[in-house]
């Protein structure tokens, strides 16, 4: 797995959720295809976010726990790892310390 992406335009307008506990940037891949490349900052509540296509999420740096669905229960994900929230779903993330990702879109 390559720790960069070659041949891409970034959107400089960032996407910031709660007051900036997560703060990501669009990634235009030369294929069409659209990543986002982001973080997450420690949060006392869980931060809610919706996926309205089916997305990939790759933890780069970092440890936090995710809850897919309103019934499922939190597990934690640690830099290396990745989770998957199917479209048209919800998914909950808590840090302690900062976690950096990459969501890839389906």
């Amino acid at each position: 797995m390559s720790n960069q992406f070659d041949f891409v335009s970034v959107v400089k307008k960032p996407t910031v959720h709660y007051g900036g506990r997560s703060v990501s940037h669009v990634l235009k891949m030369e294929d069409g295809s659209q990543k986002t490349i982001g973080v997450f900052l420690p949060s006392e509540q869980p931060m809610t976010f919706e996926a309205h296509v089916k997305e990939r999420v790759e933890i780069t740096s970092g440890q936090c726990v995710v809850q897919i669905g309103e019934q499922g229960e939190f597990v934690q994900y640690t830099s290396g790892e990745s989770f998957i929230v199917p479209q048209d779903s919800i998914f909950k993330v808590q840090c302690t310390d900062v976690v950096d990702y990459v969501c890839h879109f389906d």
